[in-house]
């Protein structure tokens, strides 16, 4: 009751590969794992879940599997070992200090200010006293109206239709116009 089965893709013992292929009515596949062909004895079938074994257990999958897992294998124990051993490149750069750290450049137009205080003041103890060199300043602006800026006008343009038009500039003439 087999009839119909298909033959699927295969590789011969000389590493070809051969696509599958329909076998006709009454017909199904037989043959080996390496070769294939219809025919219609019972005792030469070849069911698809053998053939699937034959495709899964093929000494080439298993050598392209192990060689896979020992690739990866390796590059992670080199990794690893890279950064524990310290004639690497990887150890070297994770122990060194960082090149981000910049020499300070002082300023040299101001004038060298006071160290900072070892710890905050209480604001209870009063206000500070000046500093030498350091005019002392306001800590926030004068209360009242904040100034108005002269370059704005105060309102929308009021309409005054006894004023000249705006300058438009004169229009190029081209010759023939």
């Amino acid at each position: 009751v087999a009839g119909g089965e298909d033959c699927l893709w295969y590789v011969d013992r000389n590493g070809s590969w051969h696509p599958g292929f329909d076998c006709d009515f009454l017909a199904f596949c037989c043959g080996t794992c390496h070769q294939r062909y219809c025919c219609r004895d019972p005792q030469r079938l070849l069911t698809e879940r053998q053939q699937r074994h034959c495709l899964a257990f093929s000494p080439k999958t298993i050598a392209g599997i192990a060689s896979a897992v020992v690739l990866f294998i390796a590059i992670v124990t080199t990794i690893v070992c890279c950064f524990m051993c310290s004639c690497c490149y990887l150890y070297q750069r994770r122990h060194s200090p960082t090149p981000l750290a910049a020499p300070e450049i002082p300023l040299s137009s101001f004038p060298p200010g006071p160290p900072p205080a070892p710890f905050p003041m209480d604001p209870k103890a009063g206000p500070m006293p000046p500093q030498p060199g350091f005019a002392p300043m306001a800590m926030y602006p004068p209360p009242g109206p904040a100034a108005q800026y002269p370059m704005y006008p105060s309102g929308p343009p009021v309409y005054n239709p006894t004023a000249p038009p705006p300058y438009v500039p004169a229009q190029p003439s081209y010759p023939g116009a």
